[in-house]
């Protein structure tokens, strides 16, 4: 599939030459780039190479941020933050980054992210047409935003108006992850918005003809992201995350965090194991997991779901879990029993490794899913600005 891209505003700075939330086509290197997923609390990077006619992992590598360094995506402290990046990109958990290049995530909260309908016109006619509707559908003064988009391909010919879809952010926060980047001696591809990343990590080719929930459970927050046609929908997230439940668990138990830690990852949701005393820990939490994902697929559903899905389609036909809470055992089948639709463990390598490979050595299946808006990120950085 062939992206639209459009840049819509340039930085006046030299590392920074320009500013994007949508790629092009997989596998074209110029310049290669390694992706750099940034939370509150922590960072994941990692890059890809090709090698014939395949996709290998080149380096890897993660770090902590102390609290209060970044705080609700916002940088408050750039040196400290750029002198621990800058370590820890030095020494990678595996390999070697062979490329100054980056491709860096903006936090999911403090974007905007929206589909909107266009009368037919020419291509060249809708950059200006975007601006009008952005300036009517964010909350944010046009001068104030950076903003990006990409005409998404209809799966039915008989539309008769353009999908777009639009990300924007505040420009201040932007601008200081483009400073961050200099700071750390790297030079800036494009930033991205962690939903485009992780949708096009795991949704197989870029396209899905039913729709798609995916959610992408990390340590302090979960984000909802539905996937439809051949481009994102919707997106929305809450503060319920793996954090909460391991600090319950620790609460509960009285047990050290590694301790929790354990607990939650390899006995979870298993009724059968530790006399279902964790089970009963975090359970009320993954219930209002429950009943905000329906929720958020009932809005979906009446507000945002187009006149042209087709008659009988389901709001959502089934639900891709990633992030590294997502490894929380036996949270796919208590979702599916809940909610009544298949839930499946995402595979960040489906757009990467031939089937049936999901593992590469050095990074477990398990591992990788909380590296999915990091390996988003990278296929980016395979292809051209």
């Amino acid at each position: 599939m062939t992206f639209h891209f459009t840049t819509l505003r340039t930085f006046n700075l030299s590392e920074a030459r320009m500013f994007k939330f949508f790629s092009k086509n997989l596998y074209e290197v110029e310049p290669g780039a390694f992706g750099l997923d940034i939370s509150d609390e922590s960072f994941k990077f990692i890059q890809l190479k090709i090698r014939g006619d395949n996709v290998k992992l080149a380096a890897f590598g993660f770090g902590d941020f102390p609290k209060g360094l970044i705080t609700e995506g916002e940088i408050k402290n750039e040196q400290a933050a750029a002198d621990i990046l800058t370590a820890a990109l030095r020494k990678p958990a595996q390999g070697k980054l062979i490329t100054r290049f980056v491709v860096c995530s903006l936090p999911e909260e403090h974007s905007f992210i929206r589909v909107l309908q266009l009368p037919p016109m020419a291509e060249s006619e809708v950059s200006e047409a975007i601006k009008l509707e952005i300036e009517q559908s964010i909350p944010l003064h046009i001068n104030d935003a950076c903003y990006d988009y990409q005409i998404l391909n209809s799966l039915d010919q008989k539309i008769q108006h353009l999908d777009v879809l639009t990300s924007a952010a505040p420009k201040k926060m932007a601008d200081g992850y483009i400073s961050l980047m200099q700071k750390c001696g790297l030079r800036l591809k494009s930033l991205e918005v962690e939903s485009v990343a992780v949708s096009r990590a795991l949704v197989e080719k870029g396209v899905s003809a039913d729709p798609i929930l995916i959610i992408d459970l990390g340590a302090t927050r979960t984000s909802f992201i539905i996937f439809s046609g051949s481009g994102l929908q919707f997106t929305s997230s809450v503060p319920v995350a793996g954090n909460k439940m391991i600090e319950m668990i620790m609460e509960h138990t009285n047990t050290d965090r590694k301790e929790a830690k354990r607990l939650f990852y390899d006995v979870g949701l298993d009724k059968s194991a530790d006399g279902g005393i964790t089970f009963n820990i975090i359970e009320s939490i993954i219930k209002d997991l429950v009943e905000q994902i329906k929720n958020y697929i009932s809005f979906y559903e009446s507000h945002s779901m187009h006149e042209h899905s087709l008659s009988g389609r389901p709001a959502v036909k089934k639900i891709l879990l990633c992030g590294g809470a997502s490894n929380l055992t036996g949270l796919n089948v208590y979702l599916s029993l809940a909610l009544k639709i298949p839930v499946e463990i995402g595979n960040p390598w489906i757009n990467i490794l031939k089937p049936p490979l999901k593992e590469v050595p050095g990074m477990t299946f398990r591992m990788s899913l909380s590296y999915t808006t990091a390996l988003g990120l990278a296929l980016s950085g395979l292809q051209k600005t």
